[in-house]
């Protein structure tokens, strides 16, 4: 028994004509009816009744009829589930980020892609910025978003979106009457959540860094998109920075070797996205 065999039994079934069903099939009858005597020939009992004027099914054609159907619709989900994994259009994509970014660019990112590519399917980690990279390092993941760029040959880095710095200070503290502040005053401060020598964020749990920015033990210098999904407003004012010409900026960052079919279309959707912005 193979599917060719139950194709034509199934054709010969819905006609109850050889030569209609040869014809749908672009076969000849012959060959048709070959097929059908293979088949009952491998499965030991006749599928059809025939005579030279008519065709009809027997009681066991007509219960195997419906198993052959499942067959070939299960044949052809499995050729198409074939098709798409060998072009990449199902499968999986690994990918770690930072904390925080889901609620500024994660989200539209990753949706936009879902909406075109619906059999892909995501894993996702959120962790720190040196877990995110050790990630990559081990290959865990198909590509991490971050805030520190890399220099290592062997990965390529997009840069996503870039955000300026605001400070972020108590409303009870006395730099909450002004419309703005200068970073040189701001970091005179007991803490400032940003390192001038290097030029980065330096501590990644921003929810404990801001929740003691309410209770003015500390001013902060944050990304402005913290500032859209912060709960603190009523504790807290943001204001812009007139001295710090330097921005937060988002990368993702991928192994250039990466041979994950289903991520290719994640990538050139990426730069897509960039392009269109």
């Amino acid at each position: 028994m193979n599917i060719r065999q139950l194709e034509c039994f199934i054709e010969v079934a819905k006609t109850l004509n050889f030569t209609k069903a040869a014809q749908n099939l672009f076969l000849s009858q012959t060959v048709v009816t070959n097929h059908i005597r293979h088949l009952e020939e491998s499965i030991g009992f006749p599928v059809f009744e025939r005579d030279k004027k008519s065709v009809s099914l027997t009681e066991n054609g007509a219960i195997l009829l419906q198993e052959a159907r499942q067959v070939i619709e299960s044949s052809v989900s499995c050729q198409n589930l074939a098709f798409q994994l060998k072009t990449g259009y199902t499968g999986i994509i690994r990918l770690a980020y930072i904390r925080g970014i889901e609620q500024c660019i994660l989200t539209g990112i990753l949706g936009d892609f879902y909406q075109k590519y619906p059999n892909i399917h995501f894993e996702l980690f959120r962790d720190g910025p040196d877990s995110v990279q050790q990630m990559l390092a081990r290959n865990e993941v198909d590509g991490i978003f971050t805030f520190h760029p890399t220099l290592n040959e062997y990965y390529e880095t997009i840069l996503i979106q870039s955000f300026p710095l605001v400070a972020a200070v108590s409303k009870s503290h006395p730099f909450a009457a002004h419309t703005s502040v200068s970073y040189s005053r701001l970091i005179r401060e007991t803490h400032v959540v940003f390192d001038s020598s290097n030029q980065k964020v330096t501590a990644p749990n921003l929810d404990n860094t801001l929740l003691k920015v309410a209770i003015n033990t500390c001013t902060a210098v944050i990304p402005e998109f913290i500032v859209s999904y912060s709960s603190y407003e009523k504790y807290i004012c943001y204001m812009p920075l007139t001295d710090l010409d330097i921005s937060f900026d988002i990368y993702f960052i991928y192994r250039k070797t990466n041979q994950n079919l289903s991520f290719r279309h994640f990538l050139n959707n990426i730069r897509q996205v960039l392009q269109d912005t």
